[in-house]
């Protein structure tokens, strides 16, 4: 099954509350960090079940659908049924579902933390209207004009805020019941225009409840959900880790140089990859200055693909949990990042620059490992018409995908974040196991 549309509530970011994303996978496009503080408002996702493809919606508020019609009653009762066995399924994972992002818990009693403020709903802002208009007095102002005010920071009792316009305030209470989350008015009520009557104002915001924002970038949905940020999860989605054997490596040797050394990290990743793909070129750029350490390039009729493989050698002859070990290499993947801005013609005009300096530096030698200057010139002619891909490979054996410490979780989520945000494409780290 496959995500093609999902909204996003927010619980940390105050001025993107709610996003929209809308691709053939939405979930290529959000790494752990991008989802620990996020909810799904909705769902929407399209697979194939026993051979019949199909189409599923869901919402937070716990509906969910198909976009299709049924031919008929029966057929009607019979998609229920299986949608039932499904949900009642006690081997699915739920976490497994969730993919990571916040999961929300249905809330019958005040959370223990203090109120920091509120918001309408994001669908008020989503409008191209001002929305109902609320009136104390003579004194009237849109929904959308109108602020509050946390009145009361105590972690226990009821939620007390204000109401507050450019012309009055009105100030309220927020209790649990057996009716979920009710707003009162602690004195006189505002009135609200809406649907051509007018009813008191607590009426209509427990219709339209608002969010409630707590300590520790905690909410409250308009559904009487609590949504808190993931703290269970690591900084780093520890499967981009790909362990390998480096078998005849001496791990403290990073660079093959035009000798080919076989016992060098880049030379065993030549092999390893040129095993793994079916590259145009295979190019061996180390050096100041450099792309990459070996930069892989495939093109068909359209799209290029350049796959960037950083390399670095470990500080100790063993692999370990080492901060140290990782910095340069996550800050060359970084500055490798640069090339999806410059675009694939600088890059392959530098490639073809530094070649040419490489050929006179080692005379009688070449780069390239798989291809050749010729191939590069043909795919330099073709490559304005295609579409482009960077993929991004860390090769650090001195890393242990089974120590690999929060620390260093941290630095490759830095590196992992900043890499996908300006190149959307793969990033993978090879490492010991």
């Amino acid at each position: 099954m496959v995500a093609t549309n999902i909204g996003l509530l927010d619980a940390r970011g105050h001025f993107n509350r709610f996003s929209l994303l809308v691709d053939s996978d939405v979930f290529e496009a959000l790494n752990i960090e991008a989802r620990k503080n996020r909810s799904q408002t909705h769902i929407m996702a399209s697979g194939v079940d026993e051979g019949t493809k199909f189409s599923v919606c869901a919402a937070l508020s716990g509906r969910f659908w198909s976009m299709r019609a049924a031919p008929s009653l029966l057929e009607w009762t019979q998609w229920c049924d299986e949608q039932g066995t499904k949900i009642l399924d006690v081997s699915v994972d739920l976490e497994n579902v969730m993919a990571g992002f916040i999961i929300p818990v249905d809330q019958t009693e005040r959370p223990p933390f203090p109120l920091l403020g509120l918001e309408w709903p994001w669908e008020w802002r989503a409008g191209t209207g001002e929305g109902p208009p609320f009136t104390v007095g003579s004194m009237t102002h849109p929904v959308t004009g109108i602020g509050f005010r946390v009145d009361d920071f105590s972690p226990q009792g009821p939620f007390r805020f204000s109401l507050v316009s450019p012309t009055w305030e009105v100030a309220y209470k927020a209790e649990f019941t057996d009716q979920g989350l009710v707003y009162s008015p602690i004195a006189a009520d505002a009135t609200v225009r809406y649907r051509h009557t007018t009813v008191p104002a607590a009426e209509w915001i427990n219709k339209h409840k608002p969010y409630l924002y707590l300590a520790g970038d905690r909410l409250l949905t308009p559904d009487d959900q609590f949504l808190a940020p993931r703290t269970d999860l690591p900084p780093f989605d520890l499967s981009l880790l790909s362990p390998l054997e480096w078998s005849g490596v001496d791990i403290k040797v990073e660079s093959m140089g035009p000798d080919r050394l076989s016992h060098s990290i880049q030379h065993y990743m030549s092999l390893h990859l040129s095993r793994q793909e079916d590259f145009d070129i295979l190019l061996d750029d180390d050096g100041a200055g450099e792309v990459a350490d070996l930069v892989g390039i495939t093109a068909n009729d359209t799209d290029i693909t350049v796959t960037l493989v950083h390399c670095k050698y470990s500080s100790e002859p063993s692999p370990g949990a080492r901060v140290g070990d990782l910095y340069e290499v996550c800050g060359q993947a970084a500055r490798g990042a640069k090339w999806r801005e410059y675009g694939i013609d600088a890059l392959l005009r530098t490639l073809d620059r530094r070649a040419g300096k490489y050929a006179t530096r080692h005379p009688g030698k070449t780069p390239y490992l798989i291809g050749s200057i010729h191939e590069l010139y043909r795919i330099r002619e073709r490559a304005p018409r295609l579409r482009p891909h960077i993929n991004t490979v860390i090769a650090q054996p001195g890393l242990s995908a089974a120590t690999c410490s929060s620390k260093q979780q941290h630095l490759l989520a830095g590196a992992h974040s900043y890499v996908k945000a300006l190149t959307g494409g793969t990033f993978t780290i090879h490492c010991s196991l």
